[in-house]
């Protein structure tokens, strides 16, 4: 289940023989500013479209996997001595939590994966250390409970995008599946960043930019109510200047804060070079905005879409899901972490 700052999304992924089947796949739209994380009767307003999603969808599934954004959790790498354990890692955490995390333990839930030994100093691991507060989480599994669900799983949203990678490998060039690809969500109010190398994540980030400053600005210009703004993008059917005087200039926007975020990994990382790009997220379904993004950054650009090889069960509109495939990478990745070892 995606949580987003514009619409829920429920999707379930079942095995085939011939790879995964959506089994079933519904949305419903937020009023605009809607959140899990506002005043309370914005959040009661998220708590009513989960009920509904989920009973639109038929789906029998009680056990949901959900993320919080990486703006509302603190991340950060760890060394710890290579022979520990897990048990060992979690118990160290606890004993030294005032050097790795600014609250108290009472406050916040952490989680941890060993990333392997320390490439400098064989003798230590690397440890992805996650931290939320506890206000953060309970949010999220109130609102599911109210709509008799349970959460299996708590991801991040940068990793989610690492969970869906494999439904878009096939998709990519050779050389972008093996090397360095950039998955860039471009979500209603955030960019979320996630670089992998062979598909494993090396650099997240993410940062404030995202639809709804088009849609404003559609509004703005044209005297228009938050739907009728939203049904005029998802048509492709903008009124009067906006394509040159507003879609444009927003997707100048978009290309820019791309490159701002990929700039921060190579000088994070000392990287110079990428492979590919892969745009998702509702704004990756404007027109053209991949080339626009590819021509600002120079790089291979292209639209990821985790419907594009699997199937559908009998009575879902196959057609309409993969034309808008785009927006449901992060739900994909959530939907995948059913087939792999969820306590990741």
């Amino acid at each position: 289940m995606d949580l987003s700052s514009s619409a829920v999304r429920v999707l379930a992924l079942g095995e085939v023989s011939s790879g995964f089947q959506v089994e079933a796949c519904m949305e419903g739209l937020l009023p605009q500013g809607a959140a899990l994380d506002s005043a309370a009767n914005s959040a009661e307003l998220v708590i009513q479209a989960i009920a509904d999603v989920v009973r639109r969808s038929g789906s029998k599934r009680n056990q949901v996997a959900i993320a919080v954004p990486g703006s509302l959790v603190i991340s950060r790498q760890i060394s710890m001595p290579v022979e520990f354990t897990d048990a060992d890692i979690e118990q160290q955490i606890n004993l030294e939590s005032d050097q790795f995390i600014p609250y108290p333990l009472d406050d916040v839930y952490f989680d941890f994966v060993v990333l392997g030994p320390n490439a400098r100093n064989p003798q230590t691991a690397d440890v992805l250390l996650i931290v939320a507060r506890n206000d953060v989480i309970d949010r999220r599994v109130e609102a599911l409970a109210s709509a008799g669900l349970s959460a299996a799983v708590v991801d991040v949203e940068a990793y989610a995008l690492e969970s869906a990678f494999p439904l878009i490998a096939s998709s990519l060039p050779r050389a972008a599946r093996d090397g360095i690809t950039a998955m860039v969500d471009v979500g209603g109010t955030s960019t979320t960043l996630n670089v992998l190398q062979k598909g494993a994540t090396v650099f997240t980030r993410e940062q404030s930019f995202g639809g709804e400053q088009l849609l404003l600005q559609l509004q703005e210009r044209h005297e228009m109510n938050a739907a009728e703004a939203r049904a005029a993008i998802d048509s492709n059917n903008l009124p009067g200047d906006s394509e040159a005087m507003v879609l444009a200039p927003f997707m100048d926007s978009l290309a820019s804060q791309v490159g701002r975020l990929l700039q921060v990994f190579f000088s994070a990382t000392g990287e110079t070079t990428l492979d590919q790009v892969v745009l998702s997220g509702g704004c990756a379904g404007l027109p053209g905005v991949a080339d626009v993004v590819g021509q600002y950054l120079g790089i291979d650009t292209r639209i990821g879409n985790p419907f594009s090889s699997v199937q559908f069960a009998s009575g879902l509109d196959a057609a309409r899901l993969r034309a808008t495939g785009h927006a449901w990478m992060i739900a994909a990745g959530l939907a995948m972490r059913s087939m792999s070892d969820v306590s990741r």
